[in-house]
């Protein structure tokens, strides 16, 4: 009988490790998630990613750089392939803002941009994402962590997000967002994180990024090569109206008449400051632009390749605003 018990004893204690040697629980990542999530916020962190952005007429490949000093102060860097860096996307104290060093053009904004489309920058957000998420699905596959769930806030674009997430470091290795057919439209593949970062507070001074870029002399803001592109409106309806070209003065305006009437203006931005008191930043994916829809007039600015875009209209809804902002940056103007 003694032995009996004992055998059954050990058999016990030997499957007890197995388990505990098992796949981790999702209750026990999350409750690593949170502590790391908190941790960031006093050890704050410097990252480095690629983004490739599926479009029509092909894909785009932008350099992301992001600098964290927790608990809410944060820039993101957008560049090109080559790290060329085009924008500045700037959270301190003060405000919220997009920065073009080259144009040495400064937007203030408002809004929530982080907990939002933002997220997928931060990887404190990326985080908060998965922790709050109500849907979230874990794998443990070889040596990853993947949390799929579906994308917040919904959009025409993408529906679903898949994060992947190093177990050991609990370093962020991938994000990827899907159309509802699956496809991979989006995905960010993070090259190098590093925490205990110190910042100086001027590190986030927009102006001063403004400052530190290349200041455009009056050849340059006079290019007479300065083009313009049109945007693809197929699906709305809608027809050319008319073509006001100015481009003496760096500016063209097209307006569209139809049931989906609207206006694009494309021009040379002057140095300086702009306020858009109740605008908010939307994505286009390595292009931020800012949202006005507090008139009657709905408004969307974006800066490409060194030219102010301006979409106001009274019928388009924000999606179908940003389709039409998308159109834009892969053409190269006329």
């Amino acid at each position: 009988m003694g032995k009996a018990m004992g055998w059954a004893a050990a058999v016990g204690l030997v499957l007890a490790v197995a388990a505990g040697c098992g796949a981790p629980t999702q209750r026990s990542v999350n409750a690593k998630l949170q502590s790391q999530m908190q941790a960031l916020a006093d050890k704050n962190y410097k990252s480095t990613a690629t983004m490739t952005v599926q479009m029509d007429n092909g894909a785009q490949t932008y350099y992301i750089e992001t600098w964290y000093d927790g608990p809410d102060v944060y820039l993101i860097k957008l560049g090109d392939d080559q790290k060329n860096i085009n924008q500045v996307i700037v959270k301190n104290q003060t405000g919220m803002f997009i920065v073009s060093p080259s144009l040495q053009k400064v937007f203030r904004f408002n809004g929530n941009w982080a907990q939002n489309q933002g997220h997928i920058y931060l990887y404190n957000q990326i985080l908060q994402q998965i922790l709050a998420g109500d849907h979230v699905k874990m794998k443990h596959t070889g040596d990853a962590w993947t949390f799929d769930m579906p994308v917040t806030p919904k959009n025409d674009v993408v529906s679903q997000e898949r994060v992947t997430i190093d177990p050991k470091t609990l370093h962020p290795r991938q994000v990827v967002l899907y159309d509802g057919d699956g496809k991979a439209m989006v995905t960010i593949k993070f090259t190098q994180f590093r925490t205990g970062v110190r910042f100086d507070e001027s590190d986030f001074n927009p102006q001063k990024i403004a400052d530190s870029g290349t200041k455009q002399t009056m050849a340059d803001v006079s290019d007479p090569d300065f083009g313009y592109v049109r945007p693809d409106i197929d699906g709305l309806g809608d027809r050319l109206q008319a073509l006001i070209d100015t481009r003496d003065q760096d500016t063209v305006i097209l307006r569209y008449s139809g049931s989906h009437a609207f206006t694009l203006s494309e021009q040379r931005p002057s140095p300086g400051d702009s306020g858009l008191a109740d605008a908010q930043l939307v994505d286009l994916y390595g292009v931020p632009a800012l949202y006005d829809g507090s008139g009657d007039s709905k408004r969307l600015v974006w800066l490409h390749d060194g030219v102010e875009f301006g979409l106001a209209s009274q019928d388009l809804s924000l999606e179908q605003m940003e389709s039409l902002a998308v159109s834009t940056l892969d053409q190269v103007g006329k």
